[in-house]
This record gives C-alpha cells, sequence and structure tokens, in this order.
C-alpha cells in the first residue's frame, strides 16, 4: 500500500489534508495528532510510539515539519523520505517567538477566544486572504482544537534548536517546500538550505504558510512525484 504518514502544524487537525486527499489517487495520507507533551523531545518520543517500527514517507507542516525532522534525527532508520511543509527545522525567528510568548501570556490571563481573523488572514499568501472558505477553516480548526492544546503547543515548541547539520548527514533525502509570502519564516530559507547535498528546497508561488490548503493540486504533485509515487 502507498501510504504518507502526515504531521500537522500548530492548532491543525485533519482537514489541513482536505483539499490533498481527493488528489492523491491511491495513496493513502495517515494524519498523527500531535502528543500532548511538555516538551518537543518528548512529543518526539511519543511519535515514535504511534508511526509504524519500519522506514517510512514522513510529511510534515509547520511545527509537524519540525518535528518530522526532529524524529528523522533521532530514528533514521524508520524514515524513507522526508518532506518538510512551511517550515525550515531551524530554530523560531524572533519575532515569532515575541508572538508566541505574547499569546501565551495573554492566554493564561485572560482565557483564549479563538484565533483573531487578523492573524488567520495573515497567515495566507496576497491572493488568498480575502477567501471566506480559508479563513473560516483556519479559524474552525483552532476552535475544534481549544486552549489546552494551544497552550500546549506554545509551551512545548518555544525551544527548538536548529536541526542542522545533523539533518544533512543523514543517508534521507529531504525535500522541504518554503510559501514565497511566507511571514513566518526568512526569505532566504531556501537559499540557505540548497546547501546541503541530500536537501532540495523549492518555493511556492503566490503561497503564504498555509501551502496544502493554499496549493493543494501543486503540492499533491510534488508528493506523488518527490515520494516516488508515480
Amino acid at each position: 500500500m502507498k501510504e504518507i504518514y502526515c504531521l500537522p502544524g500548530t492548532m491543525c487537525d485533519d482537514r489541513l489534508w482536505q483539499l490533498i486527499r481527493p488528489l492523491m489517487g491511491d495513496i493513502r495520507l495517515h494524519h498523527i495528532v500531535l502528543p500532548m507533551e511538555d516538551s518537543l523531545d518528548q512529543v518526539v518520543i511519543a511519535l515514535a510510539e504511534l508511526l509504524p517500527d519500519k522506514p517510512i514517507c514522513l510529511l510534515g507542516f509547520s511545527m509537524g515539519g519540525y518535528l518530522a525532522s526532529a524524529f528523522a534525527v533521532k530514528y533514521p532508520a524508520r524514515i524513507k523520505q522526508l518532506m518538510v511543509v512551511s517550515n525550515a527545522a531551524m530554530g523560531l525567528m524572533e519575532n515569532e517567538i515575541a508572538q508566541r510568548k505574547q499569546a501565551l501570556n495573554w492566554v493564561l490571563k485572560q482565557g483564549y477566544h479563538g484565533i483573531p481573523k487578523k492573524k488567520a488572514i495573515a497567515m495566507l499568501g496576497e491572493r488568498n486572504k480575502k477567501s471566506d472558505f480559508l479563513i473560516e477553516l483556519i479559524q474552525s480548526m483552532d476552535a475544534s482544537l481549544g486552549e489546552s492544546v494551544l497552550v500546549q503547543q506554545l509551551s512545548c515548541s518555544l525551544e527548538r534548536p536548529t536541526l542542522w547539520p545533523a539533518l544533512s548527514t543523514l543517508p534521507i533525502d529531504c525535500c522541504f517546500f518554503i510559501g514565497e509570502e511566507d511571514v513566518l519564516l526568512s526569505g532566504d530559507t531556501c537559499e540557505r538550505l540548497q546547501h546541503y547535498s541530500n536537501v532540495s528546497c523549492h518555493s511556492v508561488k503566490h503561497c503564504g504558510h498555509m501551502i496544502p490548503l493554499e496549493q493543494p493540486v501543486w503540492l499533491a504533485q510534488k508528493m506523488k512525484t518527490f515520494f516516488r509515487f508515480l
């Protein structure tokens, strides 16, 4: 059976892949719910209990991309190929750390009332910022997971060391996709990653952070090609 195991990003559920699944033919996407642990190291160890104990095709989006990379570093024999979307396996940028700490402090003091529409819009590329469907989907996934998941995911992911060059020494093909309009990642990310021989990195046009929702047809094709299902 053709299978890809998929790790979602912060406050994303199975609906993250809903536009891609119908395009994948006989390829099965396994959505893996991120374990509720106190640190990223503990999350990776918990993922080892959830994922098959054999080489797999692993895809991670956003925070899930960092976790997929960390899993590959810790358990390289269990990875056939690694695809990372909207993440660079690096530590957070200073502005993102500041935003996350601010969000955490606010939630702990005031409670959580869902992702603001302005924040949801900021995660999208320019041509998608007026898409009510995408904005409402981001808000709906966030609402379904709720305050406890948000606090756990933000708290455990603030400290995340850069996984390079450890990732570059693995005998694993790694593919990264970065939205050209992603405000959460540095504009020179692909240029920096291309220095590693086992890595390919691609910029995605007309796209912000939410590549699986903004460019599902393009990403589905890249998934089938990279994971050698064509």
